[in-house]
C-alpha cells in the first residue's frame, strides 16, 4: 500500500514497487542472456531441429526451440514495464510536489535525476573501451551515447550499439525526464488527462507513419522516443488517477485468476514483435501494457494480492539494485566467454546461467553498496517530496 501525504513530513512509499522493478529488469537480463548463449555456444541439442548442427538459425530450431525463442523474445516487455513504472512514480512524486509547494522545483528535479542516472551511466561508458580492447570487440559510438542518443544512433546506423544496446531505453527515459516536469508544471492539474491523451495519440501517429514510410521502420518502432513515449504517458495517467482519488483494489480471486491466466496465455503464444500489419504495430504492445497496469495496480493497491510480501526480503533488495543489474548485464558477454566459459570448458546451458547471473548480481551488489548508496544520500538532499526506501 501507499501513503498519500497531506504535509511535508510524510513520506511516500509504494510497498513492493522494488520487487516489480527487479522482475522488469530480470526479464531483459534473461532475454539477452538466452540470445548470447545461443549466439556464442550454439543451440542446445534439446532445441535443435537438426541434431548434428548447433548453428544458431531460426530454421534449426525445433518446435520446443521456436516456442522458447518466442517466449523469451517477449521478455523484452520488461522494458515496457519499466517505462510504465517510471511514468507512474515520477508523475506521482511531481504531482505531490506541486500540491505541497505550488510549483515544481526544476533544478532540484534535474539534480535528483542526474545523481540517480548519470554516475552509473557514465561509469558504464568509461569502462566500455577497456572491455572492448580486452575482448577485441567492436567499439560503440561513444559520443552518441554520451549525449544520451543511443536510441537514435541505433536508428541512424541501423544496428544496436555493441555492448551498449540496452542503453536505448535509458536514453528514452532521460528524454522523458527532461520534458516531463516542464509539461506537468505548465498544464493545470485537472487538464493533465488531456496532455496524457495527446501524447499517447502522437505516439500512435508516429508509429503509423514510420510503419508505412520509414526505410528502417523496425528500429524506429522499437527505440524511437516518439514511438515509445505512450507507455510513459500511460504511467503518468495512472499516477494522476491515484493521486486524485487514492483507493484500495480488492478484486475477487476469480477475476485476478482469469486476468493472469489470459496474460500468461497471450505472453506464451503471441509474438509481440509481429509487424506484418499496422494494427499489430499499434496495439500489440499496448495490449500487454494494459496487463502491466493491472499488475501494477493489483500489486501496489491490493492488500490481498498474491505474493504481496508484508516484510522486506531479498526481492526488495534486488529491486534496489535493479538499475545496476540492468546497466551491467549486457557488457560482459565477450569477456565472459573468452576469459571464463571457454578456458574452463563451461559450455553447459545451466552452467552458463549460473555464471552469468552470478556475475551480474555480484557486480551490481558491489556497485550499489560502494557507489550508488553514497550518491543516493546526496540525491535525497534535493528531494522536496520525501520517499521511504
Amino acid at each position: 500500500m501507499h501513503q498519500h501525504p497531506n504535509n511535508e513530513n510524510q513520506r511516500i512509499h509504494f510497498h513492493n514497487l522494488d520487487v516489480l522493478r527487479f522482475f522488469a529488469a530480470f526479464m531483459v537480463v534473461v532475454m539477452h542472456g538466452y540470445h548470447a548463449f545461443l549466439g556464442w555456444s550454439g543451440i542446445p541439442k534439446l532445441l535443435r531441429k537438426f541434431p548434428n548442427n548447433s548453428t544458431y538459425e531460426a530454421n534449426n530450431l525445433n518446435g520446443t526451440g521456436l516456442f522458447l525463442k518466442r517466449l523469451i523474445d517477449n521478455f523484452d516487455l520488461g522494458v515496457e514495464f519499466f517505462f510504465l513504472i517510471s511514468g507512474f512514480l515520477i508523475t506521482y512524486l511531481l504531482l505531490n510536489e506541486r500540491n505541497l509547494t505550488g510549483k515544481i522545483h526544476l533544478p532540484k528535479f534535474y539534480m535528483r535525476r542526474l545523481l540517480r542516472i548519470w554516475p552509473l551511466y557514465f561509469i558504464v561508458l568509461a569502462i566500455t573501451p577497456l572491455l572492448v580492447m580486452w575482448s577485441q570487440s567492436t567499439h560503440p559510438h561513444y559520443l552518441w551515447n554520451a549525449l544520451f542518443l543511443n536510441n537514435y544512433a541505433t536508428i541512424h546506423f541501423a544496428q544496436f550499439e555493441p555492448g551498449l544496446a540496452h542503453l536505448w531505453s535509458i536514453c528514452i527515459e532521460e528524454h522523458f525526464y527532461l520534458l516531463w516536469p516542464v509539461l506537468l508544471l505548465m498544464v493545470p492539474i485537472n487538464k493533465l488527462p488531456y496532455l496524457f491523451g495527446v501524447l499517447i495519440g502522437i505516439s500512435i501517429c508516429f508509429k503509423w507513419y514510420y510503419f508505412h514510410y520509414a526505410s528502417n521502420a523496425e528500429f524506429h518502432l522499437k527505440v524511437n522516443t516518439l514511438c515509445r513515449m505512450d507507455t510513459l504517458a500511460i504511467g503518468g495517467w495512472i499516477a494522476w488517477l491515484i493521486w486524485k482519488k487514492p483507493f484500495s483494489l480488492n478484486l475477487p480471486p476469480w477475476i485476478r485468476t482469469i486476468v493472469y491466466f489470459v496474460f500468461i496465455l497471450l505472453f506464451c503464444l503471441v509474438d509481440v514483435h509481429q509487424k506484418d500489419y499496422v494494427l499489430q504495430v499499434l496495439f500489440l504492445r499496448p495490449l500487454f501494457t494494459a496487463f502491466f497496469v493491472f499488475i501494477l495496480l493489483n500489486y501496489l493497491f491490493n492488500p490481498n494480492a498474491w505474493f504481496n510480501f508484508k516484510q522486506k526480503n531479498t526481492l526488495h533488495y534486488l529491486g534496489k539494485i535493479s538499475f545496476g543489474i540492468y546497466m551491467y548485464h549486457n557488457l560482459f558477454f565477450s569477456l565472459l566467454y573468452q576469459k571464463i566459459i571457454w578456458p574452463f570448458n563451461i559450455d553447459a546451458f545451466w552452467w552458463f546461467w549460473f555464471v552469468y547471473i552470478g556475475l551480474v548480481l555480484l557486480i551490481s551488489i558491489v556497485s550499489f553498496e560502494l557507489l550508488e548508496k553514497p550518491i543516493l544520500k546526496w540525491k535525497d538532499r534535493f528531494a522536496i517530496v520525501q520517499t521511504r526506501r
